[in-house]
């Protein structure tokens, strides 16, 4: 690896590190400099502009939500990895998807990136599956808020498996009515009266 591709490495990775934290708007290219330890004019040079940056930058994470995963389960697979992430100190793609689109320099783009990665199983199912897919991104990103930013259910003083069995149940209730486009709902059940 030329010098030129390390120097551009290390400025990626101080970028996604910032821009993961703080975001767009907060991260400025003397930052990045200053924390790789070369000139602004640096990293201008490898990067060419904050835009452009931002974009290489973007985290490459997987997508959290495997294509191939059955939906059966999927609720509490969820949450656990959710609470995995927290306690081995991994970044929240979930949250970080929230920083990432406010603060983007195309916010329309990036949400539209948003539901490629994380819905688009989900929208492959029409409508209903759309909605309940973007159900299930509200209550995800709610949780990984409340469990890292306001820092709920402290692992030391919450049952986590109990989160995981109540709010995966939540979750799956969700993912119970996504079926493919173009199947038929299941037979309801008459109740007795």
């Amino acid at each position: 690896m030329s010098g030129e591709q390390r120097t551009r490495e290390a400025v990626l990775q101080v970028s996604r590190r910032l821009f993961g934290e703080r975001g767009y708007a907060a991260v400025t290219i003397r930052e990045v400099a200053a924390e790789c330890g070369i000139s602004p004019a640096m990293v201008m040079k490898v990067a060419g502009s904050k835009e452009q940056l931002y974009a290489d930058a973007t985290p490459l994470e997987p997508a959290p939500l495997d294509h191939d995963q059955p939906l059966d389960g999927m609720g509490e697979l969820l949450v656990r990895r959710l609470l995995d992430r927290r306690s081995q100190d991994l970044a929240e793609p979930w949250l970080r998807a929230l920083y990432l689109v406010h603060d983007a320099p195309d916010p329309e783009a990036a949400r539209a990136e948003f539901r490629v990665r994380f819905l688009a199983r989900f929208a492959a199912a029409g409508p209903e599956g759309r909605r309940r897919g973007d159900l299930v991104a509200c209550a995800l990103i709610g949780l990984a808020a409340g469990a890292r930013s306001f820092r709920l259910l402290p692992p030391g003083a919450t049952d986590l498996d109990l989160v995981v069995r109540e709010y995966g149940g939540l979750l799956q209730q969700l993912l119970d009515g996504i079926r493919p486009e173009g199947d038929a709902a299941p037979a309801q059940q008459e109740r007795p009266a």
